[in-house]
């Protein structure tokens, strides 16, 4: 009991020796070294500092601003979002500096036009609350927790479009194909001349060359 008491006592002096810095700092810095002027320096430090570390001020209601977001993109297919190929370029050159392989991801978006992430959760981005989204680099269907893309969650209708589907049932990570054209063959068919059959000649017999013969067979008695 006597050593948890110690322990309370320690902890109370190590804050006021950390507020007695702070409020010497504060008076080295030009401030009024009074109460009330050092009690608004603490509640700017409080809002610019403290409070963009305490994300989770209510589990309940709308002051929840994560379920907020987590509700945001529930339901299937919706934690796909498009964001332009400029919101999506300093993340990848980060990634890309630290030794991630960005190429096909970074073939693909350029070839659709968009780039394509997926919703993780809440995060507090440099002081900022912000949605974060993984950048799934080695294919939509493999976990990336650790490869985030920030976005602020003030500026999150204006940056984000819902695709409601994946990236895997839209196709957009496959090779872009080049249209082929078949040219169709034209065949030049040269005509070959036709040859006439010669039309047999009928023996024809003249009955004038014959007509004596015929004569001399009517004189003839029978």
């Amino acid at each position: 009991m006597e050593n948890s008491n110690n322990q309370s006592i320690q902890n109370e002096e190590t804050v006021m020796s950390n507020i007695q810095s702070i409020f010497q700092a504060f008076v080295e810095s030009g401030g009024e070294p009074k109460v009330t002027s050092f009690k608004r320096h603490l509640d700017k430090l409080i809002n610019a500092e403290i409070k963009p570390l305490c994300g989770r001020s209510s589990k309940t209601g709308g002051d929840d601003w994560r379920s907020e977001l987590k509700a945001k993109f529930g339901g299937r297919g919706a934690k796909w979002v498009f964001v332009s190929l400029d919101n999506i370029r300093p993340t990848l050159d980060r990634l890309a500096d630290e030794g991630i392989d960005i190429e096909d991801y970074d073939k693909f978006t350029q070839a659709h036009g968009q780039a394509w992430i997926r919703f993780s959760g809440g995060r507090i981005n440099n002081g900022v609350q912000s949605a974060a989204f993984e950048v799934r680099t080695d294919g939509s269907t493999i976990d990336h927790p650790k490869q985030l893309h920030y976005v602020p969650v003030s500026e999150l209708d204006e940056t984000i479009t819902f695709m409601n589907s994946t990236p895997h049932s839209m196709k957009v990570e496959e090779a872009a194909k080049p249209q082929e054209v078949e040219e169709a063959e034209v065949v030049e068919i040269e005509a070959s001349p036709v040859e006439e059959t010669p039309v047999a000649e009928e023996d024809y017999v003249d009955a004038m060359d014959q007509i004596n013969e015929l004569m001399e067979m009517e004189d003839v008695d029978f």
